[in-house]
């Protein structure tokens, strides 16, 4: 006959069958986010020393710390809507290059970055160009009986027309999307150079 186990028992084995956490996985738990937190302070700070401060830790968890502050670097780079995301990703690779031995895998990755911003930044210019203009179409009509009715000239600003601001948040959105796979690949390079 099968015996019942107690709760205490059946603990007790779950305790005994659990596997044991290697050292290195637990530093690499410690000092991952000391490395993200390093990194996001040289994004903030002007003047950090950023090699300096990874410098402070032992040899042996020193590569986690790398590790956790390039992790922060590339979360870091975006497409380049407005400038100050193109800076906040410059800043962000300027911090990567930092990290990295290999200056020539480097250039070639960062290079094609740059031709991948340089390229979203003419499709974002185009893209708004024809929203505007669009947009503007459609709301010249009501312009117009506006103006038939009230007798007087008007002009409207398709940017400041209720739902400019949330149809071209959509049209950017799908523009995102198709730049956000070539993105995601130029990031995965940046992330296995040594």
């Amino acid at each position: 006959m099968d015996k019942i186990k107690s709760a205490y028992e059946m603990a007790l084995q779950r305790f005994n069958q659990r596997k044991e956490v290697p050292q290195s996985e637990i530093e690499r738990m410690e000092y991952e986010p000391a490395g993200k937190a390093l990194a996001a302070r040289f994004l903030r700070e002007k003047d950090f020393d950023l090699l300096a401060e990874i410098g402070k830790y032992p040899e042996n968890v020193r590569q986690y710390v790398i590790e956790g502050a390039q992790e922060t670097f590339l979360n870091n780079i975006y497409l380049p809507v407005d400038r100050l995301s193109l800076e906040s990703s410059q800043k962000a690779m300027k911090g990567l290059s930092l990290l990295k031995k290999d200056r020539q895998s480097l250039e070639k990755a960062y290079s094609q970055l740059k031709y991948l911003f340089q390229y979203y930044e003419q499709a974002l210019a185009q893209t708004y160009s024809q929203f505007k203009e669009g947009f503007a179409a459609k709301i010249n009509a009501t312009v117009k009986s506006l103006e038939r009715r009230t007798g007087t000239k008007l002009k409207a600003d398709p940017e400041k027309q209720p739902g400019f601001r949330e149809e071209w948040s959509k049209v950017l959105s799908m523009l995102n999307s198709q730049y956000e796979v070539p993105l995601k690949e130029q990031k995965e390079r940046l992330r296995n150079i040594k």
